[in-house]
């Protein structure tokens, strides 16, 4: 499949919030969400290809291989699953901060 230009993003790792100073902190949020956002151009990317992907068969009067669809919804169900934990865990780390660094 010629998706070779949809990068998936890495997810970051969330810190201990027990052990984290409070601009470790700043910088695990700011990584969690360029994270979230950088899914929203990978998931976009793949689907702007099947999109691409069937208009190019309408148009060659050729049948769309249904596989390219699967495999880039695929990709999307795993990186939708990496940005739900990323989300949960730099909430959850944050949530231990709080408790571990009150003001």
């Amino acid at each position: 499949m010629a998706q070779a230009d949809c990068q998936a993003p890495i997810a970051p790792v969330a810190p201990d919030g027990r052990t984290s100073t409070q601009a470790q902190m700043m910088a695990a949020v700011t990584d969690a969400k360029n994270f979230i956002a950088q899914s929203d151009v990978y998931q976009r990317c793949l689907l702007d290809y099947v999109t691409a992907q069937k208009a190019l068969a309408t148009k060659n009067k050729t049948p769309f291989d249904k596989f390219i669809e699967s495999e880039a919804m695929k990709k999307v169900s795993v990186n939708q699953a990496e940005k739900e934990k990323v989300g949960s865990e730099i909430n959850g780390a944050v949530a231990v901060y709080k408790q571990s660094h009150p003001n």
